[in-house]
């Protein structure tokens, strides 16, 4: 099993929760594929980590088919099949679904993330992974992950409510849930709260999301909510500014950056 601290990118923090995720016992030959694969998938050597993971993904090892999914997403030590990655993606999602049992700590981090990618990828459909839309498993999906406190479900299932989409619509509920993944300082749910409050004429609230959101935001991100900033800063009074400098210090002090979270901002893809 993997410490916190080697857990792959993407990683943002939980709220306490009462659920439970899933497990599944390998049998003594899987777990020591399982082992083999950890080892060179931690020292960079994929081609060599992926035959060790079909053994434990066959079993239902949760990181096993993770790392299969993210390997061929990512095209590490095989060529990129976002179809194959995805198909893994949904076992260990479909699997959290149907089972709901115990997990390690150290896992959680594997069914949240796979629930979100799914979920991010129902919520539209994803021709290319061969995924068709699907509103309601969608909004399962990142119900089940948000309620665990993983930022990226929490920001989608706002989203949803924000939208209306497979729900009624509820702008303030959603809101709600992008003010909760931006309090783990998820970047894409304080930059939309930015974007709310500068359609909505409230242009000081506007600009103190936008820094908040270029804290930890990835370059791409990072040059749109710069622009954006920019464009609001030029458009207030000074008196203005200062205010809204007072507020994203006094926010920040309250949810502070940590080192992880702006690494994972810069490396969640």
């Amino acid at each position: 099993a993997w410490t916190q601290s080697q857990l792959p990118p993407g990683f943002y923090s939980f709220v306490p929760s009462k659920q439970e995720l899933p497990a599944g016992q390998l049998s003594a030959q899987a777990q020591t594929d399982l082992n083999a694969a950890l080892r060179a998938y931690r020292a960079k050597d994929f081609a060599a980590s992926m035959p060790y993971l079909t053994r434990p993904s066959d079993e239902g090892s949760i990181q096993a088919n993770w790392l299969v999914a993210h390997m061929y997403r990512k095209g590490l030590g095989v060529t990129a099949n976002q179809v194959t990655a995805f198909e893994h993606y949904n076992r260990v999602a479909e699997d959290y679904v149907a089972r709901q049992t115990e997990v390690q700590d150290n896992e959680r981090y594997f069914v949240l993330d796979s629930l979100t990618r799914m979920a991010n990828s129902l919520r539209t459909g994803y021709k290319k992974a061969g995924v068709s839309k699907n509103v309601s498993k969608a909004l399962h999906f990142y119900q089940t992950a948000a309620s665990a406190g993983y930022a990226g479900a929490q920001y989608g299932f706002g989203l949803m409510y924000l939208n209306g989409e497979g729900v009624t619509r509820d702008r303030s509920y959603g809101m709600r849930w992008l003010g909760t993944a931006a309090q783990k300082r998820y970047a894409p749910a304080a930059a939309r709260l930015g974007d709310i409050y500068y359609d909505g004429g409230d242009k000081v609230r506007a600009l103190v999301w936008y820094k908040i959101a270029s804290d930890t935001a990835g370059k791409t991100l990072d040059r749109s909510v710069m622009k954006k900033h920019n464009a609001v800063v030029a458009g207030l009074s000074q008196q203005q500014l200062d205010t809204a400098d007072k507020l994203y210090a006094k926010w920040s002090r309250r949810f502070p950056v940590r080192a992880r979270q702006a690494q994972n901002q810069t490396s969640n893809n």
